[in-house]
């Protein structure tokens, strides 16, 4: 069994007795239903199979330890779909910023492998372990955990470092290392990857807002988004906890004046709406006018399409032929912007012309003409 460690001391005792320049595996458990950030509730430290600790997120006040580690040049920290853990470790050490990542998930699609898979995928067919997901919808934040809650969470990092080493060796051997780690330095170790979304573009989350043709709905509903965004952040509540998107659009449409039209909503629990009725009222009357946005150029569709197919079909060939899975290199919308701006006769500053993508894709994109 795994040490439980639950108190200060121990956490960075634990942390100073891992041997300096040792790679470690780090994994997140968390809740994220009430609130707006998620609460961290479980931190797994793998070093190997045997070597392991379970930390109490829920009793931890000095995160320095972790803070040293994550910003320890020297070290490794092993992770597996790093975006959904980087961002609370980085969090409760007070906004770090952590270098030398290695996300397993990422390394397997620089190898020909699915960039989506499961680490329960990639453990079964590397290393022929076959691992339990019984507790992935456990509530982290009850305590005791349960033995099982124990063993699953210890299972997610105490094999992370032998994934690494075999995704290392198949990098060095098909010449995508530094590209691969130039990726993870771009997502995980840039303060750009840690800043909060911009409020004012809170309501392009919501499609329907898209597609309001009235414009004084729509701008209430941007405003309600806006809205909605900021006091969520500021209150530490999920969005839903003040309107759901369809209370929302409802608001946006039915423009209520009182509290009493406001209570009309669908689905509404009035103790949950009363408290804000005053500031929701408030910015119904009074949206403020929608931004001037830049007026589009109208592009054919079959003409866009064309090139949009064009373009998919060289990261495909390039991607395959350098033994990268083809998504990592560009998705769709990446396409959607070269076709764009090649069409236009714009200068293109997209995703596929940066980085390691724009040495793999300027010779095949030059087909194009």
């Amino acid at each position: 069994m795994h040490p439980w460690i639950d108190d200060n001391q121990s956490f960075k005792e634990f942390c100073q007795g891992i041997p300096a320049g040792q790679p470690v595996a780090l994994d997140t458990e968390f809740a994220w239903t009430k609130t707006y950030f998620p609460v961290f509730a479980l931190l797994q430290i793998g070093l190997d199979r045997e070597h392991a600790a379970l930390v109490d997120a829920l009793a931890i006040t000095d995160w320095s330890p972790l803070a040293e580690i994550l910003t320890d040049a020297s070290r490794r920290k092993i992770c597996f779909s790093a975006g959904n853990d980087l961002p609370i470790l980085c969090r409760a050490c007070g906004g770090i910023l952590p270098n030398h990542i290695f996300d397993v998930q990422i390394a397997a699609g620089f190898c020909g492998e699915p960039s989506t898979q499961s680490l329960k995928a990639v453990i079964e067919g590397h290393l022929n372990i076959s691992l339990a997901k019984s507790e992935t919808r456990s509530d982290w934040t009850i305590r005791p955990l349960t033995p099982k809650q124990l063993e699953y969470a210890a299972d997610d990092v105490v094999l992370l470092p032998e994934l690494a080493e075999f995704f290392q060796r198949k990098l060095e051997a098909n010449g995508n290392l530094a590209w691969v780690q130039e990726e993870m330095d771009t997502l995980y170790c840039q303060a750009e990857a840690y800043r909060l979304p911009h409020l004012e573009d809170a309501w392009k989350r919501l499609g329907a807002i898209r597609r309001l043709t009235n414009a004084a709905a729509r701008r209430r509903a941007i405003a309600l988004a806006i809205w909605r965004e900021a006091t969520a952040r500021e209150r530490n509540l999920a969005r839903p906890r003040l309107l759901s998107d369809e209370q929302l659009l409802w608001c946006a449409y039915e423009a209520p004046a009182s509290k009493e039209q406001l209570f009309l909503m669908p689905d509404c629990w009035p103790k949950r709406i009363r408290p804000i009725a005053e500031e929701l009222l408030a910015v119904i009357a009074n949206p403020p006018a929608e931004p001037q946005q830049q007026k589009e150029v109208f592009l054919p569709r079959e003409k866009l399409n064309a090139m949009v197919k064009r373009i998919q079909g060289l990261i495909q060939k390039r991607a395959q032929e350098r033994g990268i899975d083809p998504a990592m290199v560009g998705s769709r919308h990446d396409a959607e912007h070269s076709a764009a701006c090649r069409l236009q006769g714009k200068p293109d500053s997209g995703r596929l012309t940066q980085g390691w993508r724009g040495k793999l894709m300027q010779d095949a994109m030059k087909l194009l003409g």
